[in-house]
């Protein structure tokens, strides 16, 4: 018996069933589940050099954001809560996680100057990051001359030793380990005593979030060049075939991702949520990576899946 993803009781999102799919050479896990914040961007001064038309439009979304801030922080302190959001910058997209919320919660406390609330909250993020990183995936290490050393452990609180197991474990992509022993060394700075934290307390909770919010986009972003995902498919990110066992991306990745073809659509939902469109079976055709990602680019849109298109062929079958 032939199985299709109509075959699966969650279809695209039924992760146990998608091993058993007649047509599992020509799918890819595509991510869809993520948060971003451009607001510090629509802040800024625009550009001498911008024809009257952009000037315009930048100056009624910056006028809509400051708004939005006025009414989420209040007017009061409403330059200082401005320029905090302009210094602190557009939050990296990242897949969603156990980290964003407390992540937006740091930021927001930047924004209405707490600072050294987000110093302890920010370094403490990382560090609760590494301890699930290394708890998370422990289990698929047990060879690991690690694993004896952490299987027992219920946290971690030296972060160099951390790091070191995940990058043996090859889990961290390539800059995450600087920014983790950077965000590091400011915590240690930080959090004991140090009668210097006083004179420099915004600009270090300033530091700390920027090293955050780059540990995150490298490790859990979408369009930083991690190794997972396949090259030269625009707008949208797939796991690469060789990649679908790795530990991280099992665990982190892989459940947040619907299995789609190469003309798989997107539907919002009614509950604001964005969900995965799909023909029923691709056929037997094996496509390798570089092969599917040229269909992506290819592909015809009269033919990507579309929620009229289904309710048509619905008609068409009764």
């Amino acid at each position: 018996m032939r199985t299709t993803i109509a075959d699966l009781i969650s279809g695209v999102y039924d992760y146990d069933g998608h091993a058993r799919l007649a047509d599992r050479g020509a799918r890819r896990y595509h991510p869809f589940s993520f948060d971003f914040d451009s607001t510090p961007m629509n802040l800024k001064d625009h550009e001498n050099h911008w024809d009257e038309q952009v000037k315009n439009e930048h100056a009624n979304n910056r006028a809509q954001a400051v708004e939005r801030l006025k009414l989420e922080h209040g007017a009061r302190h409403i330059e200082m809560i401005i320029k905090n959001t302009i210094d602190l910058g557009p939050k990296s997209m990242s897949l969603l996680s156990y980290h964003n919320i407390l992540h937006e919660q740091a930021r927001r406390s930047f924004v209405t100057g707490a600072y050294y609330p987000v110093l302890v909250a920010t370094c403490s993020l990382g560090e609760r990051i590494l301890n699930h990183l290394v708890l998370d995936l422990r289990d698929s290490f047990k060879a690991s001359p690690h694993y004896k050393k952490v299987y027992r452990k219920d946290s971690f609180d030296y972060w160099p030793f951390a790091v070191t197991v995940l990058m043996d474990w090859k889990v961290l992509v390539n800059g995450v380990e600087a920014g983790f022993l950077a965000l590091s060394d400011l915590r240690n700075r930080s959090i004991h005593f140090n009668p210097d934290t006083y004179r420099s307390l915004r600009d270090d909770a300033l530091t700390a979030l920027h090293r955050l919010d780059k540990i995150i986009a490298k490790q859990f972003g979408y369009f930083g060049r991690q190794p997972w995902f396949i090259e030269n498919t625009p707008g949208a990110q797939f796991i690469k075939r060789n990649y679908e066992t790795d530990p991280f991306v099992r665990t982190y990745i892989i459940p947040r991702s619907g299995f789609v073809g190469p003309l798989y659509g997107m539907e919002l939902t009614r509950e604001g949520r964005w969900q995965h469109l799909d023909y029923h079976d691709y056929g037997d055709e094996e496509l390798a990576d570089e092969a599917f990602a040229r269909r992506v680019r290819e592909r015809d849109s009269k033919k990507v899946v579309s929620r009229e298109m289904i309710e048509q062929n619905r008609k068409s079958a009764g």
